[in-house]
């Protein structure tokens, strides 16, 4: 039998029965709309998760600390040892460059600075990086201005919220305060760094504060800095100590050290080398691991609700078969005594019932999007009820194209499965009984 005949024979049998057949068709949409739709809120709350942490910093960027701790540092008797701690120098960038997937380091100093405008104060964290991190790392957008390079010196890019100016004469009234009453990009300031002395004549050495870049503003991990090439940053703290100031920042080594890899699924494995040389680190992927197998927890339970859904239609689709064999007893007879293979009868009912599945699963994916759109429209109702996805400006419902392609593949599985025992029975009735039926 040809697949033309396969495809007109069983197409025109499921129209003969077209009440069950929608019937029976119903019921594969509801379980392939129920189990695509579930799974999509627990692939939103992952999304959403990962979305809130990327707008805290960037999830392939580890910080490494010269502090290193593991529960192996515990005491016999179960009391508290302290962390190791090591140096963080250029020797320790140099061996970090070349751990694999490692696409960048930068080692990062950071200096508190006082800031003086005219009458107002202003405490700040200078913080001084290699300016080429600024390719190989996420920073902000700029709002004005441009980013630090290799020749600047003492050029500083500024953060939001990097400097919050008061005037120490004045009333504190309305407009004495805040991050806006310096204009920082164009006001003459000056700069000094903040420190302690035990010299009572001790004299502060001001620097030019300039000013060449702005980002924008935003609520990542960059901002409340002044950025500057980590170059100036190491002199300014050389000559503050050999002044005798004694500053807030750490003056043997680095403050810490930043490594990007190239894809957050080898963020853990390069954590995991750098533990091995006994440094501490930490990263937002520390975050997003726990909350993403809640989230992958979730989505099998939704898509486990889903899925009884759709079994449950199996068992309509094999209730249709089985009825479908009994009312053509007769037209199986007649098509063994012509001579039609026993494959091409099974493989008849097999088509019937995957067409069932097919059809489905589409229609079922088709609800599924049309659900889907209206749930993320309005997804500041409910979102609250869905764990507060909705409101953030998350959608709350994610069909990605491997969903779909699974739903369908799964709806069409189903019916077949379904149809295989029916079609196997039918393959069983011999030529005779039944056309003698």
């Amino acid at each position: 039998m040809r697949s033309g005949d396969f495809i007109k024979m069983g197409i025109k049998n499921l129209w003969r029965r077209k009440l069950r057949t929608i019937l029976t068709i119903m019921g594969v949409v509801i379980g392939t709309f129920s189990i695509v739709v579930m799974v999509s809120l627990g692939i939103a709350m992952s999304e959403g998760y990962k979305k809130q942490l990327m707008e805290m910093g960037s999830l392939t960027t580890i910080t490494v600390s010269s502090y290193y701790y593991n529960e192996d540092m515990m005491s016999s008797d179960g009391g508290y040892q302290p962390p190791k701690q090591q140096e963080l120098n250029d020797n320790l960038v140099k061996e970090l460059e070349k751990i694999p997937h490692v696409v960048g380091v930068t080692a990062v100093q950071d200096l508190s600075v006082r800031l003086i405008s005219g009458r107002y104060e202003g405490w700040a964290q200078l913080r001084g990086i290699d300016p080429k991190a600024f390719s190989y790392f996420d920073f902000p957008e700029l709002e004005e201005g441009r980013i630090l390079t290799e020749e600047d010196t003492d050029q500083v890019v500024v953060s939001s919220y990097a400097a919050y100016f008061y005037n120490p004469n004045g009333s504190g009234g309305r407009g004495e305060s805040g991050y806006d009453v310096v204009d920082i990009m164009n006001d003459r300031i000056q700069m000094t760094i903040d420190g302690y002395s035990e010299d009572e004549n001790f004299m502060p050495t001001y620097y030019r504060f300039k000013p060449v870049g702005k980002f924008v503003e935003s609520n990542g991990d960059k901002n409340g800095y002044l950025y500057m090439n980590i170059e100036q940053v190491k002199k300014m703290q050389k000559e503050a100590k050999k002044s005798g100031l004694k500053t807030y920042g750490n003056e043997n080594g680095y403050s810490q050290i930043w490594v990007n890899v190239d894809d957050i699924k080898y963020v853990e494995e390069v954590q995991d080398t750098i533990k091995a040389m006994e440094y501490g680190t930490n990263s937002l992927a520390d975050m997003l691991k726990p909350m993403q197998e809640t989230s992958n927890t979730i989505q099998l339970i939704l898509g486990g609700i889903g899925a009884v859904s759709l079994l449950v239609s199996a068992i309509g689709i094999a209730n249709t078969m089985v009825m479908s064999i009994y009312e053509r007893t007769k037209e199986i007879g007649v098509m063994k005594v012509l001579g039609c293979l026993i494959s091409d009868i099974k493989k008849l009912f097999l088509f019937e019932a995957s067409m069932i599945g097919l059809i489905g699963g589409g229609l079922g994916i088709g609800l599924s999007y049309l659900a889907s759109y209206f749930m993320n429209k309005y997804a500041d109702r409910i979102g609250s009820v869905l764990g507060g996805i909705g409101g953030t400006g998350n959608d709350i419902s994610v069909i990605p194209l491997w969903l779909v392609l699974l739903a369908l593949g799964f709806a069409m599985l189903i019916g077949i499965i379904s149809g295989y025992f029916p079609a196997r029975r039918a393959t069983k009735i011999k030529a005779l009984e039944a056309m003698r039926d």
